[in-house]
């Protein structure tokens, strides 16, 4: 489980003086301000969040956050559509990215500031498909498509291969993979294969 350093703790109030840590529970929850500006298109809004740090069992994975006010919930309704596409699984937490990019996000682990920055980004993006009804930048793909996505961009044949039987019920070569992941256009017909499964 994840405690709340002392720093962390100030910083929070200071930052974030809606939100507020229970260091007996290990949550931190409230009012979420965002002010965030991407491509000149800034966004203020709200959200209810609950950020449950005991569900980590250290600090080299994401915390379980919640939008506890059902707002994305809300918003995915009045548009139509799953809120899985806004990024939220069917528990209500927010699905933050996929767990093996982790490192990508978090050199150094996870650290207050840093995630929090991350939570705007996310809030940002759901807050302007709500304005605008589009993204405001391409979203990482969700579950088996979105480790498909990972293992091309890494070269991680093994697992490639792995997915593609679970997806296809089919086998496919190493070298054929290999021939795949030789350059950027192959690796985008590769991906066009597994994604219209």
């Amino acid at each position: 489980m994840v405690q709340l350093t002392e720093d962390e703790i100030k910083w929070l109030s200071g930052a974030y003086p809606q939100m507020t840590y229970d260091a007996e529970k290990h949550i931190i929850s409230g009012i979420f301000s965002i002010n965030h500006t991407f491509n000149g298109v800034t966004i203020k809004a709200n959200f209810e969040i609950e950020v449950r740090l005991w569900r980590m069992y250290d600090r080299n994975e994401y915390p379980y956050a919640y939008n506890t006010d059902g707002k994305i919930q809300r918003i995915a309704k009045r548009k139509g559509m799953p809120k899985q596409d806004l990024h939220v699984y069917n528990d209500n937490r927010l699905c933050l990215g996929l767990p093996e990019r982790f490192r990508e996000y978090y050199p150094n682990g996870f650290e207050l500031p840093v995630f929090f920055k991350h939570l705007v980004e996310h809030l940002y993006w759901v807050a302007y498909y709500e304005r605008y009804g589009k993204a405001p930048w391409k979203a990482e793909l969700h579950g088996d498509d979105a480790l498909i996505d990972f293992y091309i961009e890494h070269e991680d044949v093994d697992n490639i291969r792995k997915l593609f039987r679970k997806k296809t019920g089919n086998g496919i070569a190493k070298q054929k993979l290999r021939n795949y992941l030789s350059n950027d256009k192959n690796k985008d017909l590769l991906r066009r294969r597994f994604l219209r499964q």
